[in-house]
């Protein structure tokens, strides 16, 4: 009698280690679905625009044309004051909160009370680029940082009367964002050096 009863004692003990054992892998497969299901699905992927050579991508990688193109577009849609400084300065931060980091943001708003106490923002303002992109415009400072240097003429005007055309250079840092706001996973974070104009031109203003 003992070595039926032993089997079906070792049967029982067999089965209830299987239950326990498929208890335990569902509750980890549980926990590795939920895991799954909360991590990123969707990524950054910054494409060069050239392509010939081929390219090693990773996501939320910056790449140093991609990271000059979107400097020159956010600084260059900052400073055009198409109607007012006093205006449209005030607007464009404001328009492009999420495309610079919460310091320069801050920085701008300041640059901006500053103007407006100087009399600087009642005109309008173009920034037109002088150069076309080429290799060293847009150099890697280390933990995905490009720093952009982007040469500008500035044009200003009070009403019809041009009071100022300029040269200038702006160094600026561009740095990752994975702020939901923030489309382009990149952001402006104010200027690595001081900004220098690199030629001066006077305006000639007809005498009536």
């Amino acid at each position: 009698m003992s070595n039926p009863r032993n089997a079906v004692s070792a049967r029982d003990s067999h089965i209830w280690t299987l239950r326990v054992g498929f208890i335990m892998a569902s509750a980890l497969s549980a926990g590795l679905l939920v895991t799954i299901d909360n991590k990123q699905n969707d990524f950054n992927c910054h494409i060069p625009p050239d392509l010939s050579r081929g390219a090693n991508i990773k996501p939320g990688e910056l790449q140093a044309p991609n990271s000059y193109a979107f400097a020159s577009n956010v600084w260059r849609s900052l400073n055009d004051w198409e109607h007012e400084g006093k205006v449209d300065y005030i607007s464009n931060i404001k328009k492009y909160e999420c495309y610079v980091t919460p310091t320069f943001f801050t920085w701008l708003k300041e640059n901006a009370k500053q103007k407006e106490d100087a009399g600087e923002l009642g005109r309008t303002r173009n920034l037109s680029m002088e150069d076309a992109y080429a290799e060293g415009m847009s150099t890697p400072m280390g933990n995905n940082v490009f720093a952009v240097t982007l040469t500008t003429r500035v044009h200003e005007r009070i009403e019809a009367l041009p009071i100022k055309d300029i040269i200038v250079r702006y160094p600026l840092r561009v740095v990752p964002d994975t702020r939901k706001c923030n489309a382009m996973g990149m952001s402006l974070d104010g200027f690595y050096a001081q900004p220098e104009r690199t030629e001066v031109e006077h305006v000639q203003v007809e005498k009536k």
